[in-house]
C-alpha cells in the first residue's frame, strides 16, 4: 500500500501483431511506472480486458483478424472509460474519423514512441479551448 507520494499509473493495454514493437512499449511504459500489458491481437486485447479493463488502450489498426476499429468497438463496451489510441502505419482521415466515432480518443500514425502515445491521451483529457469572441 502507497502511503504519499504520486499517485498511481493508470494501467494500460497495448495491442499491436509486432511483437517487437510491442514489447518495446511494454517495457517503455512500464519504466514510467504503469502497469502495462500487451496482446498480440482482438482475441486476446478482449480476453485481458474482461479479466481487468485497462484504464488506456493502444490498438493497431491492422492486425490478423478482426480490425483495431472493430476492437475499438468491442473495448469501449466492456468498459465505456476504456481511452484508446489508435495507432496505425496506414492513415487516412476516413479511418480516423471512424476509430473516434467508435470511441477512440486519438490517432496516431506509426511510427509513434511512448511520449507521443502520452501526448495523446493528455490531449484527450485537456479541457476544450474556448474560441476566442470576433
Amino acid at each position: 500500500m502507497r502511503t504519499g507520494g504520486a499517485a498511481p499509473k493508470p494501467s494500460l493495454l497495448i495491442v499491436d501483431d509486432d511483437e517487437a514493437l510491442r514489447e518495446r512499449l511494454v517495457s517503455a511504459f512500464e519504466a514510467r511506472g504503469y502497469e502495462a500489458r500487451g496482446a498480440c491481437d482482438g482475441i486476446e486485447a478482449i480476453q485481458l480486458a474482461r479479466q481487468e479493463s485497462p484504464e488506456l488502450c493502444v490498438v493497431d489498426l491492422r492486425m490478423p483478424g478482426s480490425s483495431g476499429l472493430d476492437l475499438v468497438r468491442d473495448l469501449r463496451e466492456i468498459d465505456p472509460a476504456t481511452r484508446v489510441v489508435v495507432l496505425t502505419g496506414y492513415g487516412s482521415i476516413a479511418t480516423a474519423l471512424e476509430a473516434v466515432r467508435l470511441g477512440a480518443v486519438h490517432y496516431l500514425t506509426k511510427p509513434a514512441d511512448v511520449d507521443d502515445l502520452l501526448l495523446a491521451f493528455a490531449r484527450a483529457d485537456a479541457p476544450a479551448t474556448p474560441m476566442p469572441p470576433e
